[in-house]
Order: C-alpha cells, then structure tokens, then sequence
C-alpha cells in the first residue's frame, strides 16, 4: 500500500502521544484529526496559492472588469434617464387608463 510521508509522521504522532498500547479507538480518533488538519492545510495552501497568483496576474484583470462595470453602470443609468424622459410629466395612469380599471 502506499504511504504518504504525512501518514508515517501522523503514526508517530499518535504512538508518542497515545503511546504503542493504547485504545484503538482513542488513536483513531486522534489519527484522522491529524488527518483533517492535513486536509485543511492543503486547502489553505491551494488558496493562498491562487490567491497570489491572481494578485500576480489579476492587478490588469481587475482594472479591465472595473471599467466594464463601469460602463454597465453608466448604460444603465442612461437607459433609466431615457425612460423617465419618455413619460410624461404629470402622468399619473398610463395609456388613459383611471383608477377604476
């Protein structure tokens, strides 16, 4: 079977703190703790990772989707701004339609 060097160091790890004799069920507990904590490292080394590959790289990216939402911002605003100019002013109901409709 293969071995990880993580599994060997997490065997002496539960051997030097449950000792050679103790309950199985204690040292598995304490095994697959270690092995989460593993787990997490990993994940937390993956996202620093990325994170700094696109603090790297990204610092274009994010100035260019800035300006993008920008500019849909502003196309919004305008397309607001044409509607109300549309409507007239003082228009209470649309297309002659009353309060009892």
């Amino acid at each position: 079977m293969f071995k990880r060097r993580t599994d060997k160091v997490i065997e002496d790890l539960t051997a030097a703190t449950c000792g050679l004799h103790s309950d199985k069920r204690q040292s598995y507990v304490l095994a697959q703790a270690l092995h989460g904590l593993v787990r997490l490292a990993k994940a937390e080394q993956l996202l620093e990772m990325r994170m700094d590959a696109e603090k790297a790289s990204g610092s274009l990216a994010c100035a260019s989707r800035k300006r993008q939402t920008r500019a849909i911002l502003r196309k919004i605003g305008m397309d607001v701004k044409s509607r109300q100019r549309e409507l007239e002013f003082g228009q209470q109901y649309p297309e002659g339609k009353d309060e009892t409709s």
